[in-house]
């Protein structure tokens, strides 16, 4: 039995590619009886998810690949140098490389329904060059310059599926490079007033080399007497993007403790390509998907009071989202989409507070109101009724049935509240050494965690408890440390997808309950 964080969840009994006779008869699996079907008794293996189920969310019976190797290496190194008094002129270089290999049995049973192995490898580096100043009497405040950005990598997946009937194999290059120019300005017009503008201007430039195939070869090596299916076209496609984004506010002092403001920005996030199809296509460009695209508005207040004793932050803000990028679980592939358009609003809090005698709290809450405004019709998602008799319409989907629509889907990863308390005690000690509790407690409202709003994979509403202790030495040097994460135990779905094509369901638990001890040096001292 293998150790893992994870669940596999089957709704039908699946039959695999070497089962022949009909279905399974009697499975006598640890005591627990099979059904007779067909009044055979002869054993058989079983394909049905509920009889590898372990009972327990940590264990599963996977036998294929189990592994994890992260390799990374990078760096930065950052110039400055003094123009004049007022003038400077700063530039940052850097790089990262990383090689990542993992291997996850997915289906979580014995049987080969679902078994991914990967190997990643990606290079990058970036050249940033800054100049900063002031102007009219330090009134002026600004920044402008030019980035560089490029990148290199491929992933080579190999998944078998159903017991090998498909054997997909991918190997995908890719390029990207980005040319930016920005400039952002701040202007003091008053001792009250303030104002800022910017903008940024960004080049993109990205290629893709599509490699999956199907190395089986059940269809069309048995059927049609052709060699290994390929999925993508032999040939790289090329995506340019040319975007400015704004960027204005205005600030208003009350006092030199307390600021409101009110900025506005557009946002841009570039498009690229499904690398893992279900179907073959006759062109690179139909793997495409498009940029996304958001106008963010946000009035907050910023404050300190009772002589710098309690802090204050509030904030409202509201975004417009077009051709919103989702991850969307089509067939048997994970399949990016411009899924529509979406709108967000709501609201932060964050108060922290010196109460006195070594004990400060801190407390932050937020509310979001996230719903689709226009969802793009995807193939092949279908509506469904959930376990209790509601019918669901997840995004994409055509939404057939009277007063049922995919506008009703929710955002996944966004829940409506979330409230965080978290106090701190520190008590000086007779050499000038400290001791430090620390909790921290975190609600969060109930949330889906994928596109299509899995039942089973519904995140329910959260209370997270952290605590800890620290000795902290009378220089700062030493950090000694002793606490806990997770102390309720509470145990939830943090991610998965569906897959419909491998007749399962995945997804992953947060950890449970874990112990910690640490001791962090620092070497400023």
């Amino acid at each position: 039995m293998r150790r893992r964080c994870g669940l596999s969840i089957g709704g039908v009994p699946l039959l695999g590619a070497g089962y022949v006779g009909g279905p399974p008869g009697p499975f006598n699996y640890n005591n627990h009886p099979g059904t007779n079907y067909l009044g055979s008794n002869q054993p058989r293996l079983y394909f049905d998810y509920a009889a590898a189920n372990t009972g327990n969310i940590d264990t599963s019976y996977s036998n294929g690949p189990n592994f994890a190797r992260y390799d990374a290496f990078g760096g930065s190194i950052t110039g400055v140098y003094d123009v004049t008094d007022t003038l400077q002129l700063k530039s940052i270089t850097g790089y990262r490389q990383i090689k990542w290999n993992i291997g996850t049995d997915l289906d979580g049973t014995p049987e080969t329904l679902q078994e991914v192995t990967d190997a990643q490898h990606q290079y990058q580096w970036s050249e940033e060059i800054q100049l900063l100043g002031k102007a009219l009497g330090s009134k002026l405040n600004y920044v402008g310059g030019v980035y560089f950005f490029k990148e290199a990598g491929y992933v080579h997946d190999y998944v078998p599926f159903e017991d090998v009937l498909f054997i997909y194999d991918f190997a995908n290059d890719v390029e990207n490079k980005n040319y930016a120019a920005f400039i952002h300005a701040d202007y003091a017009l008053t001792d009250k007033w303030g104002f800022s503008v910017g903008g940024r201007y960004t080049d993109v430039d990205t290629s893709f080399l599509g490699g999956q195939g199907d190395l089986n070869g059940f269809l069309t090596g048995a059927i049609l007497g052709t060699g290994p299916l390929r999925y993508f076209p032999p040939i790289p496609d090329n995506q340019t993007w040319h975007i400015f984004d704004p960027t204005a506010g205005v600030q208003y002092h009350f006092n030199p403790d307390v600021m409101a403001y009110l900025s506005w920005g557009k946002g841009f996030k570039q498009g690229g390509w499904t690398t893992r199809l279900h179907l073959p296509i006759a062109s690179p460009s139909d793997a495409r998907f498009s940029p996304e695209y958001s106008k963010t508005w946000e009035l907050g207040l910023k404050s300190e009071w009772f002589n710098h004793r309690l802090l204050s932050n509030a904030a409202v803000f509201y975004t417009d989202y077009d051709s919103i990028q989702l991850n969307i679980q089509t067939g048997i592939s994970p399949v990016y989409e411009n899924a529509g358009n979406a709108k967000i609003k709501g609201g932060e809090l964050e108060l922290q507070s010196i109460i006195g005698g070594g004990l400060s709290i801190g407390l932050a809450g937020s509310y979001i109101d996230a719903y689709y405004t226009y969802v793009n019709p995807i193939s092949g998602i279908p509506q469904y009724i959930a376990p209790d008799g509601t019918v669901h319409c997840p995004v994409g989907c055509a939404g057939t049935l009277p007063g049922v629509s995919p506008l009703d889907a929710s955002l996944p990863k966004t829940p409506k509240y979330k409230l965080s308390l978290a106090p701190e005690y520190t008590y000086s000690l007779a050499n000038q050494a400290q001791m430090r509790l620390l909790a921290s407690f975190t609600y969060t409202a109930e949330m889906f965690n994928d596109a299509l709003n899995t039942p089973v994979l519904r995140r329910p509403s959260t209370r997270a408890l952290d605590a800890s202790i620290h000795y902290v030495s009378p220089s700062g040097v030493y950090d000694a440390a002793f606490g806990g994460t997770n102390l309720t135990n509470d145990r939830y779905v943090t991610a998965g997808s569906p897959n419909n094509g491998a007749g399962e369901v995945g997804g992953y638990f947060n950890p449970p309950r874990m112990w910690y001890a640490s001791l962090r040096v620092n070497l400023a001292h």
